[in-house]
């Protein structure tokens, strides 16, 4: 499926992932980050009565499974149940990842309230955070992404404010507090930074996006509650590509909005997702559960998006939407209209 938006063509590509306690496959997948070489870092919030599923599934574009990352276990290793443990590796509710320029994993934690950091080959680096609301301490951190000086922005929600640090923890600055105000956020959750440094915030409990500087001054707002074009409800992620499109995950609607520089609504994604290559590999293995799946009634609902927690943009105009109550990840790009032509029946 195509969608136009002003003489641009979202054309899905593909779907990855399956729903998995381990291995090839996601469970509750609320985050991911896009490293080199078609390699990506999902991160699986999962379920308490599960925290071996807790954990940081490493795979490619293509959907090429490379192997696991935290609760204590090195890439491709074997997990360990840590509950409330705060040991070295462990992961509770980790909720947001960025890269470094070395690609070192940053991962937050809003159970541990720690920022936990691993190199990309799953080694255990170190963590940082202290829990509170003085400087340099937050409650439950949420969105995390590396500014254009190399430094942390993330997001504190349970202080309703946005902090900076450097890479090993170091406190730089914060704004925002609570309200409904310009510049005011209420359990804020995902964010982005621009080619230009602007800060977007997902504010949450607000139903609206916010952009700010990179000093956090107050440039604009856009969003309202309701379920209309350019309405939210619980929006959670925001993603903006080097055009200055705005990707909203406005997740208890069950859609990704698409908005221009100035915030004005332009189109709704509500989902295409076919089954992926990880799907079809375990249905081939599983008769049993193939045969269910043929004579199954209502399958056509599965390609819409249920519960769009985490968006992700790359250089390449790829659109990553983190189908978290699915299990899966779906792809989109973003073509210009004279190559439309050229790219159709082409796996992007």
């Amino acid at each position: 499926m195509t969608t136009d938006v002003q003489g641009v063509t979202y054309r899905y590509t593909h779907t990855i992932g399956r729903g998995e306690e381990a291995g090839p496959g996601f469970k509750n997948p609320v985050s991911l980050a896009r490293g080199a070489d078609g390699v990506m870092y999902v991160v699986n919030r999962a379920y308490d009565y599960r925290a071996d599923s807790k954990r940081i599934t490493v795979c490619t574009v293509d959907e090429d499974y490379i192997g696991e990352i935290g609760n204590g276990g090195r890439l491709g290793g074997d997990l360990m149940d840590v509950g409330e443990d705060a040991s070295d590796g462990s992961l509770v509710w980790p909720t947001s990842i960025t890269l470094d320029e070395e690609e070192n994993l940053y991962v937050t934690d809003e159970w541990l309230n720690r920022v936990a950091v691993f190199s990309k080959d799953g080694d255990w680096v170190g963590a940082w955070g202290v829990v509170g609301d003085g400087e340099g301490q937050f409650n439950q951190p949420s969105g995390i992404h590396m500014d254009l000086d190399g430094n942390m922005v993330l997001v504190d929600t349970g202080n309703n404010r946005v902090q900076k640090y450097t890479k090993d923890g170091k406190y730089i600055s914060s704004f925002g507090s609570f309200g409904a105000g310009d510049g005011q956020l209420n359990m804020p959750w995902g964010l982005d930074i621009d080619s230009e440094g602007n800060i977007f915030v997902a504010d949450w409990r607000n139903d609206r996006i916010q952009k700010f500087d990179a000093d956090g001054n107050f440039l604009m707002k856009f969003g309202s509650r309701g379920t209309g074009e350019g309405e939210l409800r619980r929006p959670t992620d925001v993603a903006v590509d080097s055009d200055g499109i705005i990707y909203v995950a406005d997740w208890d609607n069950d859609r990704v909005q698409v908005f221009d520089s100035n915030g004005m609504f332009i189109s709704i994604i509500m989902g295409d997702a076919t089954l992926s290559k990880w799907g079809v590999t375990k249905l081939e293995a599983n008769p049993d559960m193939k045969l269910q799946r043929e004579i199954a009634q209502g399958l056509e609902r599965e390609k819409f998006l249920r519960g769009p927690i985490g968006i992700e943009v790359d250089d390449e105009d790829r659109l990553f939407i983190v189908d978290s109550q699915r299990n899966r990840i779906q792809i989109y790009r973003k073509i210009p209209p004279f190559f439309v032509g050229l790219y159709d029946g082409a796996r992007l």
